[in-house]
């Protein structure tokens, strides 16, 4: 039996009253009405939400980059799912991601007035209590402030019913995208990055840590979460260069062009390199900093809540897809990094200018993520579109000076070369990384929604 939850509106205006389906009606059923137009809304109140997580993501313990990829993408979902009612042309996405039945989520049933940012700042609400919930207690109070803030913006001349409706229907879909979430088998996994039932393959060639710091691979399953768009063949690229010693080999060019690049770098190339070194323990992550650019262009160019929806929901879940794509190619060869070769066979003294994470080498994830916020960024804004960055300006701790980009093939391409001038990847890596990005990209922008 279908599920119905009735609420009464308040005795200001007692003659309304609308209805919640749990699941959304068939084409057999009463059709859905025409609802108010999310476009004519600001995104301000999505945009908010998806800059606090990029805050908290710094600040909660086990916020690595896949985990934090991972909650992107389903805040993203959260937004889209909570407006696409009153979005022109547009259409759920139940049905059409993996693990995301038809029927499953929520619908207004009778049409009419709503508020759709009160009802984003619902499902945000609950969203970030859950995916933040081992956040520390200043991270909790933002939460809290920030909701508080976009409640008490609602004008006062809304009327009771419809705000009542807006608030329930916010929560009730905050709920129902959680309880999509949890069933990836995720939602511990910030709890555990390194898992102990692990064992590294030994061998001649094969990656273990660097770091002694560090002795634990991260998230080693990761390569087998759940997409939400299928990977196809295009997204596992060929297999590395042989691995040898020998000084004449291929392999050993490739090892010879980072360790040459490292010990050659000026002062403009330093400042690139760790201008995207975000990967690291409490940063805002690769992932993080291409949302921040969508975050920064979406408030530049005054775009508007439908637009903002489905731009953070289509990065979201790119962004996702490409961190699991690009571990389980690491874990699959298990490729050693650069810098442990170059000490073992061409200078013992090499030193990479930042810190790689403690996976395998290949494919690189950065240039997977970057490449897939790029084709994203060409369908959203042009391919063409130049824009600044401005995602450190504030950071004293690094030369955080705007960077300028006529593309967001540009952006990625210069993702490619810090990390070749950070001694963290080999060329051949970056490249198996931006093909796969290409084509997760892709695949997101052909989604039908």
């Amino acid at each position: 039996m279908r599920q119905l939850v009735h609420f009464m509106a308040s005795p200001v205006n007692s003659a309304v009253m609308f209805v919640l389906f749990l699941a959304a009606c068939t084409k057999d059923e009463k059709t859905i009405s025409e609802f108010s137009k999310t476009s004519t809304e600001s995104s301000k109140v999505a945009t908010d939400w998806m800059s606090l997580s990029l805050q908290l993501t710094k600040e909660t313990p086990g916020y690595t980059s896949p985990i934090a990829s991972r909650a992107f993408a389903y805040l993203g979902i959260g937004i889209y799912e909570t407006v696409v009612l009153g979005m022109d042309g547009q259409q759920s996405l139940q049905g059409k991601i993996s693990g995301l039945s038809t029927q499953s989520l929520p619908v207004i049933y009778e049409g009419g007035e709503v508020n759709w940012s009160l009802a984003v700042n619902e499902s945000m609400y609950y969203l970030f209590n859950q995916f933040y919930r081992n956040a520390p207690p200043a991270g909790k109070k933002k939460i809290q402030d920030l909701y508080n803030l976009h409640r008490a913006s609602v004008p006062d001349h809304t009327d009771a019913s419809v705000m009542k409706k807006s608030m329930q229907f916010g929560e009730m879909m905050g709920k129902a995208i959680y309880d999509y979430s949890i069933t990836d088998g995720q939602e511990e996994a910030f709890l555990n990055n390194y898992p102990t039932n692990y064992s590294a393959p030994q061998g001649q060639g094969l990656w273990s840590p660097t770091s002694s710091q560090l002795k634990k691979p991260l998230l080693p399953y990761w390569g087998e979460v759940r997409t939400f768009i299928p990977l196809s063949d295009e997204t596992d690229p060929i297999s590395p260069p042989t691995y040898s010693t020998a000084t004449n080999s291929t392999f050993y060019s490739y090892a010879l062009d980072v360790r040459n690049r490292v010990k050659n770098l000026d002062e403009v190339n330093v400042a690139m390199v760790k201008y995207w070194n975000d990967d690291q323990d409490y940063s805002i992550s690769v992932s993080g900093h291409i949302m921040s650019i969508l975050i920064d262009l979406l408030v530049k160019e005054q775009k508007d809540l439908s637009f903002a929806a489905k731009a953070f929901v289509k990065l979201g879940i790119g962004l996702h897809d490409a961190t699991v794509a690009s571990w389980k190619v690491k874990y699959k060869y298990n490729m050693l990094r650069p810098e442990t070769y170059i000490k073992e066979n061409i200078d013992r003294d090499f030193i990479s200018l930042i810190n790689s994470q403690a996976t395998p080498e290949y494919s690189s994830s950065p240039s997977a993520v970057g490449m897939t916020g790029s084709e994203i960024m060409n369908e959203l804004f042009g391919y063409n579109y130049a824009f600044t960055d401005r995602t450190h300006e504030f950071r004293k701790d690094i030369d955080g000076t705007p960077r300028s980009y006529q593309s967001f093939q540009q952006m990625a391409d210069e993702i490619n070369m810090s990390n070749l001038y950070g001694g963290i990847n080999y060329r051949f890596s970056l490249e198996a990384g931006q093909k796969q990005g290409t084509q997760i990209g892709r695949n997101i922008n052909r989604l039908t929604m």
